[in-house]
């Protein structure tokens, strides 16, 4: 009987666990920020809150289906993950797409903590961007692995805080979403797309793409699928309900946060000084759990873990990335993330064709390319 107790002990635990790896490869500067929440829902008024509901959903499907895309393939690299769906000569080419993105994606992590230091604490921004740059590059080199478990269980507690100061920015202020239509009008906020509900499929395309090989090792360094699946739903729906409760935050708040480059931010201080300050280390922590991830899938793709060619690897692409980070971070943001997800909406639809209209059946080969041709 204690055996099976601490078997499910044990299975519980792994699933917070992988749930919080998931957390942790998404949330970074662009969603923890209030920046990307802004100008993919928030942008779009009333109507925006629908199409956090959407996010919800995709997040729980898309994220799942690369981890357990990582289990079934038995990879670590998204090169492999895309030739799977879209076949040799197709994944090949949005392998390389992909390989650029990662530089783009890393660089709004360094230009967003930045940002975020710069913002709260009034620390120079080269300064607060090389300080995340030198974090990130310094854990990739000496081990990725071991810094992924330990982001696993960092990532539900931004997830709590995130959550915690949105419910109190909403029950003090309920008003200010009743008048945030009104107050919209008068206010220029960029929108992310056209169209609201295309930035909801833009938006989780973009965010799930660059984690992919955080995800694939999740489901590569897991043996039960169940607890695979379980894991990617719950960190997936955390991620939807918490950007649902941002989105209605920041509406709260709108004059005040729409011209800032770390929104979210300035919801928190305006709750208490000390909350924005404990956020703004929160944000740091956000920025440092996806800026990792996204690192390693760069320097995986083309060396092996641990390999000294893997760290020379890792110090160029951090410091190419920062260079490409000095750019503006809400430019970065409005920029890199909706041609990112163009990319993805191609994945993502292949993928959901591959895992769920054709559904294949035990007996397929993991090594079967031969998809659908897109």
């Amino acid at each position: 009987m204690e055996t099976k107790q601490h078997h499910a002990n044990k299975w519980i635990i792994n699933c917070i666990r992988y749930a919080g790896m998931y957390v942790g490869a998404i949330i970074g500067a662009g969603y923890a920020s209030g920046q990307e929440t802004l100008q993919f829902f928030v942008s779009y008024g009333y109507i925006g809150i629908v199409g956090t509901i959407i996010a919800v959903v995709l997040f729980a499907w898309y994220g799942t289906m690369f981890m357990e895309l990582g289990h079934k393939l038995h990879t670590n690299s998204h090169k492999e993950v895309f030739t799977y769906l879209c076949g040799p000569k197709v994944g090949a080419v949005f392998d390389w797409i992909l390989v650029f993105f990662l530089f783009g994606v890393l660089s709004i992590m360094i230009a967003g903590g930045g940002a975020s230091l710069n913002q709260y604490f009034g620390i120079n921004l080269m300064f607060g961007r090389v300080i995340i740059a030198v974090l990130t590059v310094g854990t990739v080199i000496l081990g990725f692995n071991s810094a992924l478990n330990a982001l696993g269980f960092l990532s539900p507690l931004i997830i709590i805080a995130t959550l915690a100061i949105s419910i109190g920015t909403i029950s003090t202020n309920l008003s200010g979403i009743s008048q945030a239509g009104a107050n919209m009008q008068g206010l220029t906020i960029a929108k992310a797309t056209p169209f609201w509900w295309s930035s909801a499929f833009i938006y989780i395309s973009y965010c799930v793409l660059p984690a992919v090989p955080a995800l694939a090792s999740i489901g590569n360094g897991e043996k039960d699928e169940k607890l695979i699946r379980k894991s990617g739903i719950l960190g997936g729906s955390l991620l939807g309900v918490a950007i649902l409760f941002m989105v209605l935050a920041t509406l709260s708040r709108i004059v005040d946060v729409s011209a800032m480059e770390v929104p979210f931010l300035e919801v928190a201080r305006q709750m208490s000084p000390v909350i924005g300050g404990i956020f703004a280390f929160i944000l740091l922590f956000a920025v440092y759990t996806t800026s990792v991830p996204i690192l390693y899938g760069f320097s995986v793709r083309f060396a092996e873990d641990g390999t000294t060619k893997f760290k020379i690897l890792t110090l160029v692409a951090g410091c190419v990335a920062f260079v490409a980070g000095l750019v503006p971070f809400s430019k970065l943001v409005g920029t890199v993330y909706p041609l990112l997800g163009y990319l993805g909406l191609v994945i993502m639809a292949v993928g959901f064709y591959k895992t769920v209209i054709k559904r294949p059946g035990k007996k397929e080969q993991a090594n079967d390319t031969t998809i659908v041709n897109c």
